[in-house]
């Protein structure tokens, strides 16, 4: 098949891998920055998520650009024409890329997939565990078990992100446990159901440990549980459920309750109750400061499909 011009789509692999590179060194300092100020909890955890998918999205999309005569030869090898134009790039320097991403893959995968068969491990341990007991009551809401409450003498209140999603209460946190500081427990642990962020923070951690030497990924596994417990705690709406929150905190905070790769909802007891007190003295951000970063954080996902929707991206 002949071959196009190929600048044109070259240009475009360099504007992807560019544009990863500058959201890989920029947003850490411009989220970090508006954590400070006192932005949303929730905006700002959006803003990582957002950047981390710009990033990969962006560096995946740009290997396929220059290792064009790689990935098409196998249908080329049957007879298919890809109907898509070749662009000038040295069969040796194509080589050369792809196996740089393919051992950077498999070294972030040998270091990172711990992170990932220990979360499934865990899983599977505390609903083995869970399956192996009697439930005092098994609450089903929309047909899914949503709040088991088992007996046990320690204060537990486990949050398990399964298929359905479970939460664990035992019978002795709801010996400590007054209703309406339940209430806002579930409220709580429902915001992390919504916004996943149990497989989130298993993939900040994942990537951190993959490339320790990408400082976006170490930083964004420092604030990644921080953000999703501030972020659940604004789902708690109002001074009176902002209190039985905290007062359920320091109840149920301690050696006998569960933390880890789920929820971490009760690590940080005291600077947590710090935070959830009735009156908190806080900065209103200027409308245009939260439009900015909205935008900032649109444009991380947006660029690269504006680049793959060119016109002349890959000459398909």
């Amino acid at each position: 098949m002949p071959r196009a011009e190929g600048g044109s789509d070259v240009m475009h692999g360099f504007v992807l891998a560019l544009f990863a590179a500058t959201i890989l060194v920029t947003a850490p300092f411009v989220l970090d920055r508006a954590e400070a100020a006192g932005f949303s909890p929730r905006l700002v955890q959006q803003g990582w998520r957002a950047a981390a998918g710009g990033a990969l999205v962006s560096l995946a999309l740009a290997v396929p650009v220059f290792t064009t005569d790689l990935w098409t030869a196998p249908a080329r090898a049957m007879g298919i024409a890809p109907g898509i134009g070749f662009v000038d790039v040295p069969l040796a320097v194509q080589v050369a890329v792809a196996c740089t991403v393919l051992l950077g893959l498999a070294a972030g995968w040998r270091r990172g997939g711990p992170v990932v068969r220990d979360y499934r491990r865990a899983l599977h341990v505390q609903l083995d565990r869970l399956e192996a007991t009697s439930p005092v009551l098994d609450e089903i809401e929309r047909g899914h078990p949503r709040l088991v409450i088992v007996e046990d003498a320690q204060p537990r209140l486990v949050l398990l992100p399964s298929r359905p999603p479970r939460v664990e209460v035992t019978t002795r946190a709801l010996d400590l446990l007054k209703p309406e500081e339940l209430n806002a427990v579930l409220t709580h642990m429902s915001g992390h159901l919504r916004r996943r962020d149990a497989l989130w923070m298993t993939a900040s951690e994942t990537m951190a440990e993959a490339y320790p030497r990408v400082g976006f990924f170490v930083r964004w596994a420092d604030h990644s549980a921080a953000l999703a417990e501030k972020g659940a705690d604004a789902d708690v709406h109002g001074p009176i459920a902002r209190s039985n929150l905290r007062r359920a905190l320091a109840k149920l905070s301690g050696p006998g309750q569960a933390n880890g790769p789920f929820c971490p909802c009760f690590a940080w007891p005291q600077q947590r109750q710090e935070e959830l007190t009735v009156r908190q003295p806080r900065t209103p951000r200027t409308p245009v400061a939260v439009v900015a970063l909205r935008a900032l954080t649109a444009a991380a996902l947006l660029v690269p499909t504006l680049v793959v929707a060119s016109p002349h991206f890959m000459y398909v």
